[in-house]
């Protein structure tokens, strides 16, 4: 065994063993916790379901996948409150018979583990068995393209209604180059790219669109060749530094588009060609005062009238989550500055549900919309979702006014990793916790989590001693 394989199973046993400590180690701290608050739910319950007084409410039996993530639980307990019926599973990808903190929470009917290898055939299973009304997946352990296979089986053989994409426009929505195609092809915009193989080709571009930016770099770049950034602030110093750059057809530059207020993600729940839930978040965390503003809400009306653009030219085969990543740029015209968005790629299925639902509530409304026989379009509002910052940004501002406190710069990055893992056994932190159904985060932390510590200890140390 070579020494860095050694000290590569060696830094993974620590944290194992890290884990496992720490879960030991607030075991009683947690369960002091969790006695307080069940005594607490049980003394002060929550209010009656809203729906129990409707004469005309009909509860549904929804199905998620991935209950034991936090927007898979958080899902559940919405559609729980709301007075339906609430399914709970889990994809298996382990040897772990133990339940996931998501799957001991009081809000779910029945709860299953669905093993991998046998993911659509189980799900069909539990469909049937349970008569599930809507199917919403959010199990990161699943791909998009698994999800939309299953889907397109589910869809043909039962009368659930899913909440995912079909396995074509799947398959265009995680292709960058067809998805770019795709975006053109619907006349929606995209950031220009040329490959330019002439310097007379490169002033056309400039001269067609003076407002906008361009960086230049080679189509094969050698190593540490930087980029050029067109143009420049006077016409002259643009000739000077075109004319330094050989361009010819066996040595072509690539023209891109820059944009210069940033990169923004569009989180999306689209339903039958129809936005149900938008959130709107800036990609650079540093940027903390962005959303607090009235431009800033102007830019998210004009990302969610183009959402709203782009879940329509694709019609009702427009279902699920996608988190759409865009370019936005500012045009100037003789009198005003405009908002310029450009869709730059997306990605659909889990992860944009996670994104989503973070602190924010979950869109009954518009999932129910799959199966509404009159679906009308939404009116929502796009919510702007600040960017959080890392624990090292939040107390690096401090440590320069305390002097005492200069030792501890070297060790922020080694403070992040150990706030990162003491934070979800702070029942304030974790998102599994609520006080009226606590269960999931002290399972998670002391019973699943360590178990799965274990699993994962014992099979390295296993592979190991066979390599070796």
């Amino acid at each position: 065994m070579s020494v860095h394989t050694l000290y590569s199973l060696s830094a993974r046993i620590f944290w194992h063993l890290l884990r496992i400590s720490l879960s030991c180690s607030l075991i009683l701290l947690d369960s002091a916790i969790l006695l307080f608050t069940s005594s607490l739910a049980y003394l002060l319950p929550a209010p009656p379901h809203k729906s129990s007084q409707d004469v005309h409410f009909y509860p549904k039996t929804i199905l998620i996948t991935g209950v034991g993530t936090a927007p898979g639980l958080a899902l559940a307990r919405a559609w729980n409150a709301a007075g339906h019926r609430v399914v709970g599973a889990d994809v298996a990808d382990l040897a772990l018979s133990v339940r996931s903190g998501g799957g001991m929470s009081r809000t779910l009917l029945v709860f299953y583990r669905i093993p991998k290898d046998h993911y659509i055939s189980r799900l069909l299973d539990i469909i049937h068995r349970e008569k599930v009304d809507v199917w919403i997946p959010c199990s990161p352990k699943v791909s998009p393209l698994e999800d939309a296979t299953a889907h397109q089986v589910v869809e043909s053989r039962t009368s659930c209604r899913c909440i995912a994409f079909d396995t074509e426009l799947t398959a265009c929505l995680l292709h960058p180059d067809s998805f770019r195609h795709y975006v053109m092809d619907k006349g929606l915009p995209v950031l220009e790219r040329h490959q330019v193989q002439s310097r007379d080709s490169i002033h056309k571009i400039l001269h067609r669109s003076p407002t906008k930016s361009y960086q230049m770099r080679r189509l094969n770049p050698i190593a540490n060749e930087g980029a050029v950034i067109l143009p420049k602030r006077t016409m002259s110093k643009t000739y000077s530094e075109v004319s330094d750059i050989e361009v010819t057809k066996d040595r072509p530059w690539v023209l891109q588009q820059q944009t210069r207020l940033g990169e923004f993600f569009a989180d999306v729940l689209a339903v039958r060609g129809h936005v149900h839930a938008i959130k709107v978040r800036l990609v650079d965390s540093r940027a903390s005062q962005w959303g607090a503003s009235r431009l800033d809400e102007a830019l998210a009306v004009a990302i969610h009238k183009l959402m709203q653009s782009f879940a329509a030219k694709a019609g009702a085969r427009m279902t699920g989550h996608v988190s759409v990543r865009l370019l936005v740029d500012q045009e100037f015209d003789a009198h005003s500055i405009r908002h310029s968005i450009h869709i730059a790629g997306c990605t659909p299925g889990a992860e944009a549900v996670a994104n989503l639902l973070r602190d924010a509530p979950c869109p009954i409304a518009g999932y129910l919309a799959v199966i509404s026989p009159d679906p009308v379009p939404a009116r929502v509002l796009a919510a702007l979702s600040p960017p959080t910052p890392k624990f090292v940004e939040r107390i690096a501002p401090y440590i320069p006014a305390h002097k005492h406190l200069q030792f501890l710069r070297p060790l922020l990055p080694l403070l992040e990793i150990l706030y990162t893992e003491i934070s979800p056994f702070l029942f304030w932190e974790n998102p599994l916790f609520t006080r009226q159904d606590p269960l999931p985060w002290w399972w998670h932390v002391h019973v699943y989590q360590p178990l799965r510590e274990i699993w994962m200890l014992m099979k390295q140390t296993r592979e190991a001693g066979l390599t070796e």
